[in-house]
């Protein structure tokens, strides 16, 4: 225990806390990011747009059609697309597991809404020690669940 019934996190909690963070943080960015990939993969003018590395050895240039290119670049993007897909499947099926959590809202406000600890105790009506205690409590219940997802290492 800690200062005024506060749990304290491990140091190998904090990393993991940490690493959770920066997931719940990524989750609109994955969102955002398939349907930029989708808008490309749809629309051929932009497709031709998309940055393309040429593909050089050994002295020659090898010259794809547009037609190859295009196809290329939709496998590429479609591959992408079903990655993050699955990150954001996983992220979901864990959140899943703690959404009946007294502390989840502290979640929604925190990671997707980007709110400050102030905002959300304002918003919640409670002192700035409980967001934290609300931080370390929903992350240890939601931390196995990440676990079990594969989001972070065990």
């Amino acid at each position: 225990m800690g200062i005024g019934g506060v749990v304290m996190a491990t140091k190998e909690q904090k990393i993991i806390f940490r690493r959770m963070e920066e997931i719940l943080y990524s989750y609109n960015k994955y969102i955002d990011k398939i349907k930029k990939d989708l808008e490309y993969f749809n629309n051929p003018v932009l497709l031709k747009s998309y940055s393309v590395e040429k593909i050089s050895g050994s002295g020659f240039m090898e010259v794809k059609s547009d037609i190859e290119r295009t196809e290329e670049l939709k496998v590429r993007i479609s591959n992408d697309i079903s990655r993050h897909e699955e990150i954001l499947f996983r992220i979901d099926s864990a959140l899943d597991m703690v959404r009946d959590h007294e502390d989840y809202r502290f979640l929604e406000m925190r990671y997707f809404k980007k709110m400050s600890y102030e905002d959300i105790a304002t918003e919640l009506n409670a002192h700035v020690r409980t967001t934290y205690r609300m931080r370390n409590n929903i992350l240890s219940a939601l931390e196995i669940h990440f676990k079990t997802q594969r989001l972070i290492e065990f």
